[in-house]
């Protein structure tokens, strides 16, 4: 019977056959001939054989070959076969052309516990507004979960929209909403590629316990300039992209911003509200790319987006005085990065970013008689910021074997709470927390006997907060055993810490989000997650996957029973709730239609969730208060001609949890006043559920071109198309809408009364592209600058 020793012996004689054998490694990019855009997920194989990979998020493939030929392939782009003499560094430029009539099937490992989305696929999902959401698009896909109905806050297998890491070209973006939760950050123009990472974590992702969302940008477009322009019923849009430096760079700016304002101060000046409010966010986003060769590439990125609340008293503007609330948070983001193939078999990824998330609140009063006394301004913050730097390396080893390592080193400042009052001479004393934390990894992939491939690896964290301090090491195991040609059986296993807590109130529109870093009173949270799962393909244009899930939470922090906000409260610490644990399991399923005249996918998943804390219910363990145990969803596309495309989709999820109210009884309120009131008496919590959610989204787009060849479309929606009465919430109240009060002398029965946010809701946008006319078209007129031009015999070229 053979034992370790001589198992390990064999493999590594394999392996040293195998590199022996193999004559040649090519390495390079995968890119699109007009654009220069970098393709993701594009198949290199070489020719005659199997071996093969695919190109992972920044267009990149490596290859060791027997044979001096590999053929490159994508779908909706002509097949490239090239052939080459030694190890070589290559760029390929494939050409768009008729999608191929038979694909090639890599012999490279499926992924699971992935979910992907391109932004076509991002685009055939009907949505509020009509124009599409990166968040809300994810939110239809097995294990991920919205909050609440129009919310783009994820939950990902029972975890909470903090356990969340967002990456934006490898760098972490803090706050990802607008609107309370209603839409999310991130501009449809800028995103090349998102990966969902549920489960099976790489080591070289880590510091969040449920999921790992790997948002890739374009590249500006290198072949000319072009732009888009888009409107909306809630915002306007903008891009703008072209060459830079003789075609060797580019550059991408987008640009969002909303239009409610004026509608929200015409609505409440009209209104019998005592005040005059609006609300709106923007959003900005750039890119620079620059590659002096094709071994070394330079990308710069900036993010900067706001949303903003205020309000005024209509009774103080009448007499001349102002009195004002505002409300204010959002991000800044700023990376570089330096991407260089030293060999054929070598590519490091650097990255130096820096980013800011702020929340500030403010309310100020301005007498008439300019009266000191009275006059205040208050103002409450918190803010985090992140100073990084992270180097990535991959490493060819074999031609089954490689390996990816790396570090990173991050220096936060976490401001909880901080206020500055106005009659207040000495300010409130505040914690500004410095901690730094170091992370180290390395991975290896290896293939064995065509038939299994490992992801094995390990994942090192120093966390510093002098004097606390904490060492994590984090295993990662991803195993896939093909048991049949397209059919792969999987099993992951994983281990992370999150030093970082997210505190807040889901469904408020004044954000309250606030971080808080780990210390000796607060622990870091832990997770550990299993999964077993299959994937197959069947008739070519069906693949189906199915993963069931088991995790485990620990040390996990909220607010205690009865707080809501950290704001202007230096003593913080005493509302956190801490020390919680949890599990989630689970069973996913997904179907998808990839090819033919009607796409689509199917995505249905059974899960539950727990909670337990030792001052909430008692200490006893509850239902979590985002747990939906069904959760089901079908999205139908069909292209009806060249110019009409519809889109469909149809969600049903089980009702949220809340806690019910057993009975009632009389209790004294002491005061000036001796007086008696109502109060309620509840059951366990989260022991009731409301009503299922279910609704109906339909679609179409009108692709036509305007008469002076500029491609346009129209995008006509219907969200909640047989107008579903969904609860957003349950509230106890007497009469018949619930808005009664509490009589001592008049009994009336207590009722149970649903509030609903979002009926029936048509849309309509518009969208024009400049910059892609056919050959032939129709000169534009000239605008009024260039007529202004000409009237002062400006040349006009």
């Amino acid at each position: 019977m053979l034992n370790i020793r001589t198992i390990l012996l064999i493999t590594a004689l394999c392996f040293c056959i195998e590199t022996l054998q193999a004559k040649y490694h090519i390495s390079g990019f995968v890119c699109d001939r007009q654009t220069s855009e970098r393709l993701i997920g594009a198949n290199v194989i070489e020719a005659g054989t199997g071996n093969g990979t695919a190109t992972d998020n920044s267009g990149y493939f490596s290859l060791v070959t027997n044979t001096p030929e590999i053929n490159i392939s994508f779908v909706g782009y002509k097949q490239q076969c090239i052939t080459f003499s030694r190890d070589t560094v290559v760029t390929i430029f494939l050409e768009a052309g008729e999608e191929l009539s038979e694909v090639t099937v890599v012999a490279n490992t499926p992924r699971f516990n992935v979910s992907t989305l391109s932004r076509m696929e991002m685009q055939n999902i009907p949505v509020i507004g009509g124009k599409p959401d990166v968040v809300k698009a994810l939110q239809f896909l097995p294990g991920i979960q919205s909050q609440h109905e129009g919310s783009s806050l994820m939950n990902v297998r029972g975890g909470s929209p903090g356990e969340n890491l967002y990456l934006i070209d490898n760098v972490p973006l803090i706050y990802v909403n607008h609107l309370g939760g209603f839409m999310s950050v991130f501009d449809p123009e800028m995103i090349n590629n998102i990966e969902v990472y549920k489960g099976g974590f790489p080591a070289r992702y880590g510091g969040k316990l449920s999921s790992i969302v790997n948002i890739t940008q374009r590249e500006g477009n290198r072949s000319g300039m072009k732009g888009t322009f888009s409107l909306g019923v809630t915002d306007a849009s903008f891009s703008f992209e072209g060459p830079l430096l003789d075609k060797k760079a580019s550059f991408i700016i987008t640009g969002r911003k909303t239009l409610t304002e004026p509608l929200m101060l015409l609505l409440t000046s009209v209104t019998d509200q005592n005040y005059y409010m609006y609300y709106g966010f923007h959003d900005i986003n750039g890119k620079f790319s620059w590659h002096p060769n094709e071994k070394n590439h330079l990308y710069v990125n900036i993010y900067q987006g706001d949303d903003y609340i205020r309000n005024w008293n209509k009774d103080y503007r009448r007499k001349g005085e102002k009195n004002e609330t505002s409300y204010l948070w959002g991000n800044w983001m700023a990376s570089a990065r330096w991407n260089s193939m030293i060999s054929p078999r070598l590519l490091t990824d650097n990255t130096l970013s820096y980013t800011r998330y702020r929340l500030e609140n403010s309310a100020s009063f301005t007498p008439l008689d300019d009266s000191l006394s009275l006059a205040y301004t208050n103002r409450y913050f918190s803010t985090v910021n992140d100073f990084s730097f992270r180097s990535d390396w991959k490493y060819k080893m074999g031609k089954h074997w490689s390996v990816d390592f790396g570090m990173k080193a991050s220096l936060n400042q976490f401001i909880p709470t901080k206020s500055e009052l106005s009659k207040y001479t000495v300010q409130k004393a505040y914690e500004i927390i410095r901690p730094i934390e170091i992370d180290a990894w390395c991975s290896n992939r290896i293939s064995l006997f065509n038939r299994l491939n490992a992801d094995i690896g390990l994942r090192v964290v120093n966390y510093r907060l002098q004097p606390y301090s904490d060492w994590s090491f984090e295993p990662r195991v991803d195993l896939n055993f093909k048991i049949a040609h397209n059919h792969t059986l999987n099993f992951t296993w994983h281990k992370v810490k999150q030093y970082a807590h997210l505190v807040m109130t889901a469904g408020n529109i004044f954000n309250n989000e606030a971080w808080i870093p780990a210390d000796k009173e607060i622990a870091p949270s832990r997770s550990d997650q299993y999964s077993v799962g299959w994937k197959g393909t069947f008739l070519r244009s069906f693949d189906f996957e199915t993963n069931i899930y088991f995790k485990q939470l620990n040390d996990l922090v909220t607010y205690k029973e009865g707080y809501t906000s950290l704001l202007g409260d230096g003593n913080w610490r005493s509302k956190v709730e801490t020390n919680g644990n949890g599990t989630s399991k689970g069973i996913e399923l997904l179907v998808k239609k990839t090819e033919g005249k009607w796409t689509g996918f199917v995505a249905y998943t059974y899960s539950e969730t727990t909670r337990q804390f030792g001052n909430i219910n008692g200490g006893r363990e509850y239902t979590y208060d985002f747990d939906r145990p069904h959760s089901f969803a079908i999205n139908i596309h069909r292209e009806l001609n060249e110019k009409w495309d519809f889109n469909l989709s149809w969600t049903y999820q089980t009702g949220l949890p809340y806690t019910p109210v057993l009975g009632r009884q009389i209790v004294m309120v002491t005061g000036k006043e001796t007086a008696y009131t109502e109060a309620h008496i509840y059951g366990e919590r989260n022991s009731a559920r409301m009503k299922d959610y279910h609704r109906l989204d339909v679609g179409f787009t009108y692709k036509t071109r305007t008469r002076w060849g500029d491609r346009v479309e129209w995008n006509f929606s219907v969200y909640n198309l047989y107008n579903r009465h969904n609860p957003g919430y349950y509230f106890y109240g007497y009469g018949e809408k619930g808005t009664g009060h509490y009589d001592p002398f008049d009994y009336k029965p207590l009722g149970l009364f649903q509030t609903s946010f979002f009926p029936i809701i048509p849309s309509v946008s518009y969208k024009v592209y400049y910059g892609d006319r056919p050959e032939g078209a129709k000169k534009k007129r000239r605008g009024i600058f260039q007529r202004i031009k000409d009237y002062f015999n400006y040349e006009y070229e």
